[in-house]
């Protein structure tokens, strides 16, 4: 098995502050001198990593998938029960769904899709999202085929995270009215009773 090159490990050490400062300043506030400042290096390491800044905030929309699906992966590998594990999940982002504001990289992103690739990569992490919530719904159902079609409740979810984290940026609810939203709504999208 090859080892990963240094560069690589220095992307996957440097991208959650990559993330992080996208998300604190939006993509064009951002410049790659904040972004070097922030990540404790030189600007010219940084473009030895990525070709310019839109190639770090296409990393960073990646990055937030693929950290997000191994979080998942985290809480259900213990779980054998297929309807356990999407109770956990559900469970999980009711109350961590926000946490770390990285759905303002996103909003970010979708004010750029003007650029072929911001858009492409956003329709890529929203299919990726679309596929591993469906693969949690349609396993989680065996027992209990009740809702909408796992490709629709799929499609629901991603919306409610949506429209979850609107409500949290704009303080349309507290944070117990919201997972309490969450949860209910979540829980009829997926099939399960309460």
């Amino acid at each position: 098995m090859s080892r990963p090159s240094q560069a690589e490990e220095q992307r996957k050490k440097l991208l959650p502050i990559v993330c992080q400062t996208f998300r604190d300043l939006g993509y064009r506030r951002t410049t790659t001198a904040e972004l070097a400042k922030r990540c404790g290096v030189r600007v010219n390491i940084l473009y030895r990593l990525w070709p310019d800044k839109k190639a770090m905030f296409l990393a960073a929309i990646e990055d937030i998938f693929r950290s997000r699906a191994e979080k998942w992966g985290e809480l259900v590998v213990d779980l054998p029960d297929p309807a356990r594990r999407v109770a956990r999940l559900i469970a999980y982002e009711t109350q961590h769904q926000s946490d770390f504001g990285f759905y303002r990289v996103i909003f970010t992103a979708l004010a750029e899709t003007d650029d072929h690739e911001m858009r492409e990569t956003l329709i890529q992490m929203y299919r990726q999202f679309h596929t591993l919530v469906v693969q949690q719904i349609s396993t989680g159902r065996a027992s209990h085929p009740n809702g909408p079609p796992a490709s629709d409740a799929a499609w629901g979810l991603i919306g409610l995270a949506t429209i979850s984290n609107i409500i949290v940026e704009l303080n349309l609810l507290g944070p117990r009215q919201r997972a309490q939203m969450f949860t209910a709504v979540a829980k009829n999208l997926v099939g399960h009773r309460t």
